[in-house]
Parts: C-alpha cells; sequence; structure tokens
C-alpha cells in the first residue's frame, strides 16, 4: 500500500494544468486516476479608455471580523465589449473615511484562475488585508474571467481574444483607475503567478516612472540562456478557446464536492476504494504535495510539511474561476509564444527597467529538476535596476508563498517593510521606462 500511496495522482492538478511546466509522470496519472475518481518603441504609453468608465458596483462594506477594514469593488466594460468583457477593482481599505495622502497604494494581480474577492478574512492568509491592517491601501484585479459561471459553457470563441497583451492592457487600464482614485501618482505593483508576470510587463510597457516598487510573488518573464521555455506546443483546438478546470479524469461537480466534504468533514475517509490516508485532509495535503504538475516534490504546496493548511487551500480551490483563455497557456510564459504579434518591445523594455524590485521564489520545484526559482532570479536581475531584493524559500510550495502558514512572517511581514522603506524615497528620482 506505501507504493499505491506515492502514485496517487491529486486531484487538485487539474486547477493549475492549464499553465503547468512540463515533467514526467502522466503514465502513472492515467494508470491510477480512476482509484480517485471512484471516490517598437520604449516610451511609456497611456491605456485607453480613460478612467471615467469605471463604474461602482460595491459601495462601501465592511470586511467581516476586521474592524475598520472595508472594501468597495468598481467594474469596468472593454473592448470588444461582449457579455464577458467586464473587468473589476477591489479597493480595501482601513478606516477607508481617511485622507491619509501619505499612505502607500499597493495594486495586486492575481494569478491564473484566482481573484480579487476575499475569501478567507484573517490576514494570515490574505496579503491585502494585513497590508490594509497596516495602513496600506490595496487594489485588486479581477480578470475578464471572473465573469464567466461556474456552469459549463457550450461556446468559448469570445476567449479566443483574450490574449497575453489584451490582459496586459486591462491591468493597464486599471493601474490607471487606481491612481486617478487613490490621489497617488507613484504606487507599488505586484502579481502572483501568472499575475506576477502580468506586473512586470505592465510595469515595463506602462509604468511612466509611476511604479515606485515592483513585487513580484514566484512569477517570471524570462528564461535564463542554458534554460528551455517550459512553454511547450499543445494540440490545435480549432473551435474550443478555454482551458477549462473540468478534466475528463475528474468532473468540476464532483471535484466541488470533494472539496466541500473535506471542509464539512475534515476527519472523514479519504476518497480512495481502499482508504490509505488516516483522513481526508491528510489525503489532500499528499496530494497536492505529490501533484505531477509541479514536480511531485511539494511544488505547488507543501501542507504535507505544515507549511500550509488543506483547509485553507480547499476553500481557494473552491473560489477559483473555472476558466482561463487557452491562448494564454501551453506551459510557462515564453516572449515568443505569448507576445509574438505585438508592435512593442517587451523584453527590451524589461531590461532597461529601472525600480526597486522584491522578489519572492518557491523553492520546491527545483527539487523535481525544474529550474523555477533560477527564472524568478534570472528575470529580477536582467533590469536595469541595482535594488534587487531576492528571497528563495526553500521547502515551499507555490501556493505557500501566499496562503501558507509562514507566509505571513516570511513574506508578508518583509513586504511591509520593503514598502515603507521605498515609500520613504518616494521623492528620489528614480527612472522608469523611458526615463533611462
Amino acid at each position: 500500500m506505501k507504493v499505491m500511496k506515492n502514485l496517487i495522482p491529486l486531484s487538485a492538478l487539474f486547477v493549475y494544468d492549464a499553465w503547468r511546466p512540463p515533467q514526467a509522470g502522466m503514465v502513472t496519472l492515467l494508470l491510477f486516476i480512476h482509484f480517485f475518481l471512484s471516490c517598437r518603441t520604449l516610451q511609456a504609453e497611456s491605456p485607453s479608455p480613460p478612467s471615467s468608465n469605471w463604474i461602482e458596483k460595491v459601495s462601501s462594506r465592511p470586511v467581516p471580523g476586521l474592524s475598520g477594514v472595508s472594501e468597495i469593488v468598481w467594474a469596468m466594460a472593454r473592448p470588444p465589449y461582449g457579455q464577458y468583457d467586464t473587468i473589476a477593482l477591489h479597493r480595501i481599505t482601513k478606516d477607508s473615511n481617511s485622507t491619509n495622502v501619505s499612505r502607500p497604494v499597493f495594486l495586486f494581480f492575481p494569478g491564473a484562475y484566482l481573484h480579487g474577492e476575499v475569501i478567507i478574512a484573517d490576514e494570515r492568509y490574505d496579503l491585502r488585508l494585513y497590508l490594509a491592517n497596516r495602513g496600506i491601501e490595496t487594489w485588486t484585479l479581477d480578470y475578464r474571467t471572473h465573469t464567466l459561471p461556474h456552469e459549463q459553457i457550450r461556446d468559448s470563441r469570445f476567449m479566443q481574444p483574450w490574449t497575453t497583451e489584451v490582459f496586459l492592457e486591462d491591468t493597464a487600464v486599471a493601474a490607471d483607475f487606481v491612481r486617478t482614485t487613490s490621489g497617488k501618482q507613484r504606487i507599488f505593483v505586484s502579481g502572483f503567478g501568472r499575475g506576477a508576470t502580468f506586473a512586470a510587463l505592465m510595469s515595463a510597457r506602462y509604468g511612466r516612472g509611476d511604479v515606485n516598487g515592483l513585487i513580484l510573488l514566484d512569477g517570471h518573464v524570462l528564461d535564463p540562456p542554458d534554460e528551455e521555455p517550459l512553454y511547450r506546443e499543445r494540440q490545435e483546438t480549432p473551435e474550443w478557446f478555454a482551458d477549462d478546470l473540468e478534466r475528463r479524469y475528474l468532473p468540476y461537480p464532483r471535484w466541488l464536492k470533494q472539496l466541500q466534504d473535506i471542509l464539512s468533514d475534515p476527519q472523514g475517509p479519504d476518497f480512495l476504494p481502499i482508504h490509505v490516508f488516516a483522513n481526508r485532509t491528510e489525503a489532500l495535503a499528499h496530494f497536492l504535495y505529490v501533484s505531477p504538475a509541479f514536480g511531485q516534490q511539494g511544488g505547488l504546496s507543501n501542507a504535507k510539511e505544515g507549511y500550509a493548511d488543506p483547509l485553507v487551500l480547499a476553500r481557494l480551490f473552491l473560489s477559483e474561476d473555472r476558466y482561463w483563455p487557452r491562448v494564454q497557456n501551453h506551459g510557462g510564459f515564453d516572449f515568443r509564444r505569448h507576445l509574438a504579434g505585438s508592435s512593442f518591445d517587451y523584453e527590451k523594455a524589461w531590461r532597461v527597467l529601472n525600480i526597486p524590485l522584491l522578489v519572492f521564489a518557491s523553492g520546491n520545484m527545483n527539487k523535481a529538476d525544474i529550474p523555477w526559482a533560477e527564472r524568478i532570479e534570472y528575470s529580477a536581475r536582467a533590469t536595469s535596476t541595482q535594488e534587487v531584493q531576492y528571497r528563495l524559500l526553500e521547502n515551499w510550495g507555490h501556493l505557500d508563498l501566499l496562503f501558507g502558514t509562514k507566509a505571513q512572517q516570511e513574506v508578508f511581514q518583509p513586504l511591509v517593510e520593503w514598502i515603507e522603506n521605498n515609500q520613504l524615497s518616494e521623492s528620489k528620482n528614480r527612472g522608469g521606462v523611458g526615463t533611462q
């Protein structure tokens, strides 16, 4: 039974399957999945349309359990103005009526399938709440994908034009509105996973010298010269343009039901026909650890060794958006694939960018010979700035950086200190794009 335990595939890997790095393990996955189922300029540019097209959807509402912390939500329709072509911004502040113009402003771009809604109202597991409680005004973008239903869609043609560059334009429009509404011309920009890629490229193209600092959380934009891109060609699907969390071997409703069952009865039996684990919570932690999508060495999460709470991650998975544009996937980010048709030289703009950088990388994918952390560090040091702080978190998985048990001490707190230090230096003349 011990051998079987090490080969059981992770149901949750399907959540991240759409842009995972390539690796071995799929044969094992297929053999054993039925066990689980039984249970060219560099001048800064101005985005368009103007900020006045934003509509307030949710007036100030308190964040449950957090005294003085409130949220406001705005939305905006984006070209080509179809049913799902809408983005939104969540502003979270403490004492929202305060006129403190000196407080830092932080704009955050989530990872693929994630969004800006508060799912766990606990500052230990939500960076935005931690920052807001310490006087930092936080904003988070909902991508167009957050407007889609969780039910099965039959026509995904509307997603065909949702390219990386289109989403980058959305992030730039969001940043413009944040500056206008907050009254702060220089803001801090951050992202997680694919959101870190968006944060980096948006700052490179649209920064206009208005990005006070950039925080990359486990995401990259460049491959080191001696590394092959993580991008891989996929089979063409001429009539289908969405990556769906539903997979052939795991119906989406069943995945959600399993998550709900874990939360309602964490000590209940696992979902295997022959029980292997002490309970379903232990099973989820193990599945996360051995995910083939992230190297089978805790690359997705190291909840198995206490770096995350499986119940927190179960709540996260339940809240995810179901769809992501297929045109943006095919493995890790690659300029040659994701921005091949752009008239703007993003790579050159990134290399001449000169703003302070704080960078965190998870270390567990490297244990499986997937050089993930190297890509993140190389991307940061490829810029023109001399102000790079790079932190490699050994034994951490990807999700542990934002939702882990040690994130508050090892990520959130240093991030706040870094923002406060750079906020004090805001008046210094630091060059961004177009000011080199």
